[in-house]
């Protein structure tokens, strides 16, 4: 049987190969994804050529092969000034009984002449238009 010493000096070589053997492998797996790349890039641009040398549009390549090529955005287009159908004030519900001109849609903030009355101890049901 072999003393411990030469167990530890034999798994000290082993790991110090593994070591080698991962960091080989690490160069190895960039060397081919750069090949790759390299090779794809060339392999475009000399289908790019070729297109370019019969006259084919994207558009035709991209039919042919059943994918739908996305269309380049168009900026979405203002309407001219002027042309927005004007708002529409709501129909009154309630009219002052001091000045018939003023009128509030029970809607928004309240008007300053139904805080004031309201203040003075009415309601606005007394305020309602009746029609």
């Amino acid at each position: 049987m072999t003393s411990v010493e030469e167990l530890r000096s034999e798994v000290t070589k082993i790991e110090e190969q593994i070591a080698e053997l991962v960091s080989r492998k690490s160069a190895l797996e960039s060397a081919l994804k750069d090949a790759e790349r390299k090779k794809a890039e060339e392999t475009i641009s000399k289908i790019v050529g070729e297109l370019k040398a019969l006259n084919l549009a994207p558009e035709d390549i991209a039919k042919a092969l059943g994918i739908r090529v996305a269309e380049p955005e168009q900026k979405k287009v203002r309407a001219a000034r002027g042309t927005a159908t004007p708002k529409v004030k709501g129909i009154p519900k309630y009219r002052s009984s001091i000045d018939p001109s003023l009128t509030w849609t029970g809607k928004g903030r309240k008007p300053e002449w139904v805080v004031t009355y309201l203040g003075n101890g009415g309601t606005l049901d007394q305020l309602l238009i009746k029609d």
